[in-house]
């Protein structure tokens, strides 16, 4: 079966996944078009999360806590979720709220890394996409040996794959940053870096210092 057959089979196995205890977030969020991480990559995060145990997890663009909430459904760890959206942050805590190792900061992400001294075994990124590589080099100074890093829809819409000239114009300096990043991360890391194409792809980063 070639995989263009096989994928809508793939997204449909994911979204149907046995999670009732999500459906109030994921009608928040499509009712008020609030972005949110899908079943897939909720699921991903999960088994990440659970395979780890790490002691600390920071996300960066915690919108209303779904990826918080599958996270911390799968393992009792420390939880830091940093997001410049105030309304949406209000919304995570109520979603949250039956976790007592929440913290919920209102910031930019870049501003946050620069003045943050805390150290995280688990990171979860999904924020502003050609800023991924600026983000990068800012969290680094806040990771153990050994953290796990993600970062959600790196596939840029699928734009990655396609020339130049067949990419809208308002996603072009976004796609040549994500390329820069693949290229020195790849450079950097080597085969500590793996591409997973759940949902819009994510990068997952095997942090050795």
């Amino acid at each position: 079966m070639k995989s263009q057959l096989l994928i809508p089979y793939v997204y449909h196995f994911l979204e149907d996944l046995n999670l009732e205890d999500f459906d109030k977030m994921y009608d928040y969020a499509v009712k008020r078009d609030v972005p949110s991480v899908s079943r897939g990559v909720g699921a991903l995060l999960s088994f990440f999360v659970k395979l780890r145990k790490p002691e600390s997890v920071l996300e960066l663009g915690c919108g209303i806590g779904v990826a918080a909430k599958f996270m911390l459904s799968s393992w009792n760890c420390k939880y830091t979720g940093v997001d410049n959206n105030a309304e949406r942050l209000d919304v995570a805590k109520g979603f949250l709220s039956e976790y007592n190792n929440v913290t919920l900061i209102r910031d930019k992400v870049e501003n946050f890394l620069l003045n943050t001294t805390e150290i995280y075994d688990f990171v979860f990124v999904d924020s502003i996409k050609k800023d991924y590589e600026k983000i990068w080099y800012l969290l680094k100074p806040h990771l153990k040996n050994g953290s796990i890093v993600i970062f959600d829809d790196f596939f840029l819409y699928g734009y990655l794959f396609q020339e130049e000239a067949e990419t809208p114009l308002k996603y072009r300096e976004g796609v040549r940053l994500i390329k820069r990043f693949i290229k020195n991360i790849k450079s950097e890391m080597g085969y500590n870096v793996l591409f997973i194409p759940v949902e819009n792809g994510v990068m997952v980063v095997s942090y050795e210092c």
